[in-house]
C-alpha cells in the first residue's frame, strides 16, 4: 500500500474512532435531558462511525490473530501507562489542574489493569477458559469474573459496573 493512502487511512480511523466516541456521549446527554429520538440518532450514526474505523484499521492490515493482538495490546497499555499518562498527570498538576490530574490517574491504573487482563487472557487463550467482564462506568476499571463491592480505582460501588456481553 502507497504510503499517503496509508497515513489517510490511519487517519480516517482515528477521526471516525473519535466521532464515535464523542456521539455516545452526545446520545447520553440527549438520554439524559429526554431527547430520545436525538440520542438514537447519535447512537446510530456513532455505530456508522464505528464502522468506518473498523473497516480502515482491517484495511491497513493492524488487525492480526489474536494471539499477537493479545500480545501487541499488552505492549501498548504498559506504555501508555507509563509513558504518556505519567506525562499528563505531570502537566495537569503543574497547571492545578486537579480533576484533570485525578482523571490521568484512573486512567493510568485502569491501564496497568488492562494490561494484567491482556496476560490473563493469554492464559485463558491458552487454556481454553470463557472469562466474564465487568466495567466501572465511572473510571472504566474491568473486572475478570466478579463484581467488587466497590471499585479499587474510583471507590463506585458494585452498581457502577456493568456486565459485558459481546460486541459493543
Amino acid at each position: 500500500m502507497e504510503e499517503k493512502t496509508k497515513d489517510n487511512l490511519y487517519e480516517g480511523y482515528v477521526g471516525e474512532s473519535k466521532a464515535s466516541v464523542r456521539l455516545e456521549v452526545f446520545a447520553e446527554k440527549a438520554e439524559e435531558e429526554g431527547y430520545g429520538s436525538i440520542a438514537k440518532l447519535f447512537h446510530a450514526v456513532a455505530r456508522s462511525e464505528a464502522i468506518h474505523a473498523r473497516n480502515n484499521l482491517r484495511l491497513l492490515g493492524i488487525v492480526k490473530d489474536t494471539e499477537t493482538n493479545l500480545q501487541e495490546s499488552l505492549a501498548k497499555e504498559v506504555k501508555v501507562a507509563q509513558v504518556n499518562y505519567g506525562k499528563f498527570i505531570s502537566q495537569a498538576e503543574e497547571e492545578g489542574e486537579s480533576e484533570a490530574s485525578k482523571l490521568f490517574r484512573w486512567a493510568r491504573d485502569v491501564e496497568k489493569i488492562h494490561a494484567s487482563l491482556y496476560e490473563k487472557a493469554l492464559e485463558h487463550l491458552l487454556a481454553e477458559e470463557e472469562p466474564t467482564y465487568y466495567v466501572c462506568k465511572v473510571c472504566g476499571f474491568v473486572s475478570d469474573g466478579r463484581v467488587p463491592e466497590k471499585c479499587p480505582v474510583c471507590g463506585s460501588p458494585a452498581e457502577a459496573f456493568f456486565k459485558v456481553d459481546g460486541e459493543a
